[in-house]
């Protein structure tokens, strides 16, 4: 498929109004072709398009916002923030109808309105996002690639259009203070504290603090990268990319301080510093007992690969690889 460009945009209530057709054609395609968004066959355009014009004065009182998708041949996509929460929860939002037509799907455009949304419920202040998905679905596994946690399953909670009942899965996300992310010396004293974190934690963790697998001058060469998380004048996490073998790239001291968030955004940045410079893929190893970063590494494509050099024939190592062609 070629991967033609889009644009994501934030409506008004006119706006909405104004692309209603193009918008009722995406709800439309999407619910007759399985979706499970709420409607059922047999759901016409017309019944689309009322949807959107309630949603259209929705928005124009403030409840909620939505966000579409565009590219050479219109509106492909959509996504929506509602907004209208008891006094107790102004601080949450809740994702509703992340809906990309057929026509477009395996683009990266799902992703894109995702980090779109959460990027302006932080602008809201909204430091909570909360959903439901259909179990098991595609799009299950992209809220757990953007970070979303699993709350619960509630079995039988939607007929299908086969007539069955379908579990949904309930997920959250914390929305952690913006972070920045830079370049960093190993050897500052706000690098050393959080690798003494890492090291005190891997040590309680798995009997080992990781140190005698880093080493600093590895990750100060030209095709090395040393980096530092930070939310506002704090230090929250670090990362390190060294050469490996080739055009693989190794992932070392991977550290988020808890409930900082930073994990996600250092390991992005990783991996933007290893496209750019000429890395095809990348490898991490960690512990088969740390099940909190193996999980973390898998919702972010990570896959399992062979032990690798001094982890082959470990049973305690897990090993994973990233191609970054699969990045989006």
């Amino acid at each position: 498929m070629i991967d033609t460009p889009f644009t994501i945009e934030e409506l008004h209530g006119d706006g909405v109004r104004f692309h209603a057709a193009a918008l009722a054609d995406v709800l439309h395609d999407c619910v007759c072709n399985g979706a499970s968004v709420g409607f059922l066959p047999p759901f016409g355009l017309a019944d689309a398009r009322r949807f959107w014009l309630g949603v259209a004065q929705q928005v124009d009182s403030g409840a909620r916002t939505v966000f579409v998708a565009r590219d050479a041949d219109g509106v492909c996509g959509t996504v929506q923030l509602a907004l209208a929460t008891p006094a107790n929860g102004a601080h949450r939002a809740e994702v509703n109808k992340m809906l990309v037509h057929t026509r477009a799907r395996r683009r990266g455009i799902a992703r894109q309105l995702m980090l779109a949304a959460e990027a302006r419920a932080r602008e809201l202040g909204r430091r909570l996002l909360v959903l439901d998905t259909w179990t098991g679905s595609g799009a299950q596994h992209l809220y757990e690639q953007l970070g979303f946690e699993v709350s619960g399953i509630i079995p039988a909670f939607a007929r299908l259009d086969d007539g069955s009942l379908g579990a949904t899965t309930v997920m959250y996300k914390l929305l952690a203070p913006r972070l920045a992310v830079a370049d960093a010396d190993p050897a500052s004293p706000e690098a050393a504290g959080l690798l003494a974190e890492l090291s005190a934690r891997l040590a309680a963790l798995t009997g080992d603090d990781g140190t005698a697998s880093f080493d600093a001058a590895a990750v100060r060469g030209p095709r090395a990268a040393f980096v530092l998380a930070r939310a506002g004048d704090a230090a929250v996490g670090c990362g390190a990319l060294r050469p490996l073998d080739g055009r693989i790239g190794e992932l070392k001291r991977m550290y988020a301080r808890p409930g900082s968030g930073a994990g996600a955004a250092l390991l992005a940045a990783l991996e933007e510093r290893a496209v750019a410079l000429d890395y095809a893929e990348l490898w991490l190893e960690t512990r088969a007992v740390n099940t909190r970063a193996i999980r973390f590494y898998e919702r972010q494509g990570y896959r399992r690969i062979a032990n690798y050099g001094k982890y082959a024939g470990n049973p305690a190592a897990v090993c994973f690889g990233k191609g970054l062609g699969q990045q989006g």
